[in-house]
Order: structure tokens, then C-alpha cells, then sequence
């Protein structure tokens, strides 16, 4: 299990990787938050139940709006489960969704972006975005339920 680590891209965005537990603390890393903050959770691995709350506690001090892009698959299923993870001043812009094809068992993943490759505030999310495989040309699954998976974006219109 690898520890939480930050680094700064540029002056306006913070990178998150490897594993969010009961050891995470973003304070010091709050200060810098401007107005608008872009946070890159693609390297996010793992999160446990201590992690969501203390990520929780960070987001309510939070007076800054923040863009969430790359979101891991582990990110987006706390979106899915938990409304106050995205916080009162959050926006996803993008994350991670696996597809598995039917046909020969490819197994890959995709950012899908907001807006462009999937549509916020429908009631619903019955179907994933399609996705072609690299592998034998059919069309893919998403390897998660889309209405449970997607149901974060209902809220984020």
C-alpha cells in the first residue's frame, strides 16, 4: 500500500496519488488552493472508510472551487456513494471508467470528460458511452453498472 502523496503540476494544480486513509491530510496543502483549484486524482489507488472522512473534513473547510479531472475509478465510486465527497464547491471535469469487451475479454479503461463524452444532470444513466475494442474491433461493456456508476453526474448539472 503506497502512502498519499501531492505535487503541485503548476501553480493551479494539485496532483493526488497513492492511498487515502486515515493518514491523509491535505491542510497544508489548502493554503495554496487559490480561488479555483484543478485536482488530478487519476493515481488515487486505493481509499478507505478513515480516508472519505478525513478527504471529507479537508473539502467542508474548503472555500475554493475545485475541479476534479482524471478521476480514478476508486474516486468516482465515492462520488457515486457519498454526495459531500465532490463537496459544495466541486466540479468533475473528468474521470476513468473500465470496459471490458464481450467478445474476446479485453479489459480496458477510458477519461471520459464532461460535457464531451458524457452528458451531467440527466436523470438517469442507463448506458455508458461506447467504446470500441483495441483488440477485436466490437464494441465494449462498461465493466460497472452505468445507473449506479454514473449516478454522481444526476447532481452536477
Amino acid at each position: 500500500m503506497s502512502r498519499c502523496e501531492f505535487r503541485w503540476i503548476n501553480d493551479r494544480t494539485l496532483k493526488i496519488s497513492g492511498t487515502i486513509d486515515e493518514n491523509f491530510s491535505i491542510d497544508e496543502e489548502l493554503p495554496k488552493f487559490k480561488e479555483e483549484v484543478w485536482i488530478d486524482l487519476r493515481d488515487v489507488a486505493r481509499i478507505n472508510s478513515c480516508g472519505v472522512r478525513e478527504w471529507i473534513k479537508a473539502i467542508v473547510k474548503n472555500q475554493s472551487k475545485i475541479h476534479y479531472i482524471n478521476c480514478s475509478s476508486v474516486i468516482v465510486t465515492q462520488f457515486s456513494m457519498i454526495p459531500e465527497f465532490i463537496g459544495r464547491h466541486g466540479v468533475v471535469e473528468s474521470f476513468e471508467t473500465q470496459f471490458v469487451c464481450p467478445s474476446c475479454g479485453h479489459e480496458d479503461s477510458m477519461i471520459l470528460v464532461v460535457g464531451k463524452d458524457i452528458q451531467a444532470g440527466l436523470e438517469s444513466y442507463m448506458e455508458s458511452p461506447e467504446m470500441k475494442c483495441s483488440e477485436c474491433g466490437e464494441q465494449m461493456e462498461c465493466d460497472h453498472n452505468p445507473e449506479l456508476y454514473f449516478s454522481f453526474l444526476s447532481e452536477v448539472a
